[in-house]
């Protein structure tokens, strides 16, 4: 089962958020599901499908971060990798 935590903290204003949900909905059309935790925003397979090959879960994944960071106007990646998670003011 894949998963990863991305650096988009859990005090995101809502008006921000909100630009994320379209992304997110198109990952759920995949199979990946999402949480919002202390540690960053986790996207993880929904246990029901755990069936995403890697190169395809890499691919989403990649693709979400590239869209994620245009519309939060910072890089997002990996919060447990070169990403920190830092809150909203």
């Amino acid at each position: 089962m894949h998963d990863i935590t991305l650096n988009i903290h859990y005090t995101i204003p809502d008006s921000l958020f909100n630009k994320l949900v379209p992304v997110l909905e198109e990952l759920h059309t995949y199979g990946i599901v999402y949480s919002i935790e202390p540690g960053g925003l986790q996207l993880y397979e929904d246990s029901e499908t755990d069936t995403i090959p890697d190169k395809d879960w890499k691919r989403l994944i990649d693709r979400f971060c590239k869209q994620a960071s245009e519309i939060l106007g910072f890089a997002v990646g990996d919060a447990c990798d070169d990403f920190p998670c830092i809150p909203f003011k």
